[in-house]
């Protein structure tokens, strides 16, 4: 049950919005970005993200490097990537980059950190392609990386994406149990205050969205699936990346918050979108599938 209370219009699946530059270290980002109906005639040559570590700085840290690449078929009249870094199920980190009539954008980092741990990323990558008659469409992919990374003053610093010995299974079942106990106790906690019954939808961690690349979301034809796909980082974009917008009005920052549940209803045309600030505050969003609006139930 959705619960009544003040809600937030946010960017719907289609719509017009005006582009408004903010420079913030030389950086400019956009307020919004607008996802169109699929180009069938344009594609990602090439789409993808990729997390390895570098260097051991000292016995205490460690340098990892965080790559997030596409190109387009053609030139576009915009193109823009975002990626999100996740570790241990909280975001840590974020890129995004726009430009104007290019094929392709290139963004890196390079963090330091320490302790072990298991490291998400995921990338949206985004092309808006006109047309003559102000016909607009549009080309997405999305890419995915993960890094088990080992600091044990017992042994060497070491790194792996999949687990192959017994010590790297070991260390991945390790990992992964924190985050699944953490998922849990956060989703419980936003199920109880939203009143949410988890039997009603598919459940899909932002993180595994792009295993959606090729084929439908459960309950949806591949249509209303890419479109679905363009609205959920439109609005994650707008209402995450620049700002989440928490009680009473404050604005607060996304780094520290949870990996997002996509909870798509199994017999109605809406999904939610969940997650826990950095401060511990419950975050609905919702999206309307067959409706050009996002909405924010903040109770």
């Amino acid at each position: 049950m959705i619960k009544k209370g003040h809600y937030i219009i946010m960017i719907g699946l289609i719509g017009v919005f005006a582009l408004i530059l903010v420079n913030t270290n030389s950086n400019p980002i956009r307020e919004s970005f607008t996802y169109f109906p699929p180009d069938p005639d344009v594609t990602f040559e090439s789409a993808s993200t990729s997390l390895t570590i570098l260097t051991q700085e000292d016995e205490d840290e460690y340098t990892l490097n965080w790559k997030s690449e596409s190109t387009l078929s053609e030139s576009a009249y915009l193109r823009q990537d975002l990626s999100f870094l996740y570790e241990e199920g909280r975001l840590i980190d974020t890129m995004s980059t726009w430009k104007e009539n290019t094929a392709s954008i290139n963004q890196k980092k390079k963090f330091t950190s320490e302790d072990s741990g298991h490291y998400e990323t995921i990338s949206y990558h985004y092309g808006e392609i006109h047309y003559p008659n102000d016909v607009i469409k549009s080309a997405q992919e999305m890419s995915y990386d993960q890094l088990y990374v080992i600091d044990s003053p017992m042994t060497p610093l070491e790194s792996f994406k999949t687990a192959h010995t017994e010590e790297e299974k070991e260390w991945e079942f390790i990992l992964d149990h924190a985050l699944v106990q953490q998922f849990q106790h956060v989703f419980k906690e936003i199920i109880t205050e939203y009143q949410i019954r988890p039997e009603d939808y598919y459940i899909i961690p932002l993180t595994e969205l792009h295993l959606y690349q090729e084929k439908a979301l459960p309950g949806l034809s591949k249509e209303q699936s890419t479109d679905t796909i363009g609205g959920i980082w439109e609005g994650l974009y707008r209402n995450y990346f620049l700002g989440i917008q928490a009680s009473e009005g404050q604005t607060a920052s996304p780094i520290g918050s949870t990996i997002p549940l996509l909870l798509l209803h199994k017999q109605s045309p809406y999904l939610l979108v969940l997650f826990q600030t950095d401060s511990g505050e419950n975050i609905q969003l919702i999206q309307y599938l067959n409706e050009p609006i996002l909405s924010q139930d903040n109770n």
